[in-house]
């Protein structure tokens, strides 16, 4: 079967995850793809919500409830004596955001922006894709498009992105933006947005 049978006669991966560097455009792109798709798009405030509105309390989380292995909660899950009260709030917001992840992954037909999804997520029904650029590129972009002022640009870009490393980092042992972590990493500095949109697509479809 030739490149272009491939591309258009194979269905997207059922799920496609994103994550990327604070002004590289990476959830523009995760938005644009999952509009041409038809796809629901899931970032991370949604997921945040999603958790909330289910009010499902980290008390409600057992040792037996297990759904993640290699994280945090498997720690929690084998050690008797880790309770309740041991557990940092963030790491319980990671379990129950996990939770709301694994329910979207069962309705399918999602691109999921952040919150560790490429880890979280077992079926290999899914794109795992990161996004990073340029300095100047991210700058750039940070000034005339997420309209922050030029005093608080440095504070802003190194506070973003060690935040999303450092949940990365924490929550999955691995280290964020690692090459061996995805399937497909792009430089969002040296291509269109709408053309790495599309190539995003096609990958998905060709992927096995």
């Amino acid at each position: 079967m030739s490149l272009f049978d491939k591309i258009f006669n194979k269905q997207s991966k059922n799920i496609i995850t994103f994550d990327g560097e604070y002004g590289s455009g990476a959830n523009e792109i995760a938005k644009k793809v999952a509009e041409k798709l038809n796809y629901k798009f899931y970032d991370e405030k949604l997921i945040e919500l999603m958790s909330l509105e289910k009010k499902v309390k980290p008390e409600d989380i057992t040792k037996d409830d297990s759904f993640l292995q290699g994280t945090i909660y498997d720690l929690y899950r084998q050690n008797y004596s880790y309770s309740q009260e041991d557990m940092a709030a963030n790491d319980a917001a990671f379990l129950l955001d996990s939770r709301t992840i694994r329910e979207i992954e069962k309705e399918g037909r999602a691109v999921i922006f952040g919150k560790c999804a490429d880890f979280v997520l077992e079926t290999d029904e899914k794109l795992k894709v990161f996004i990073y650029a340029s300095e100047e590129f991210k700058e750039k972009r940070i000034l005339n498009v997420y309209n922050i002022k030029e005093e608080k640009l440095e504070l802003k870009l190194t506070r973003e992105n060690n935040r999303r490393s450092n949940h990365y980092s924490r929550n999955t042992g691995k280290t964020w933006g690692d090459r061996v972590n995805y399937d497909i990493c792009l430089n969002s500095s040296e291509f269109d947005l709408d053309e790495i949109v599309n190539l995003i697509i096609e990958v998905s479809k060709i992927k096995k």
